[in-house]
């Protein structure tokens, strides 16, 4: 089963050309995965920053793992059914760049 997993993941990475993505600014692709840190003045605007990028989720389908508390919020996407990163993943976080820039978090 192992080996099919690898062999799924390497036709999706294919298929939607992850390997040649660009990681958006901001964001590190570590083991994977998509990672990203941002850093609020408090715990209010950390939330208000998870509900605008929970929104965002629910309108793509694409749900990433969020941890936030008082003034930092961490982002981790990837595909759970390849266990990698697909097309898809690189579109979300530049999606949550481009709404981070959009938007006034303190």
């Amino acid at each position: 089963m192992k080996r099919w997993r690898k062999k799924a993941k390497e036709a999706m990475m294919l298929i939607f050309g992850a390997e040649v993505m660009d990681t958006p600014k901001g964001w590190e692709q570590i083991e994977d995965r998509l990672m990203a840190e941002y850093a609020f003045t408090d715990f209010a605007s950390a939330k208000q920053f998870v509900d605008a990028i929970s929104q965002l989720s629910e309108e793509e389908n694409h749900h990433p793992d969020i941890s936030f508390g008082w003034g930092y919020c961490k982002i981790k996407i990837f595909t759970h059914a390849i266990k990698g990163l697909a097309e898809s993943d690189f579109i979300l976080a530049a999606k949550i760049l481009i709404q981070t820039n959009m938007k006034q978090f303190h």
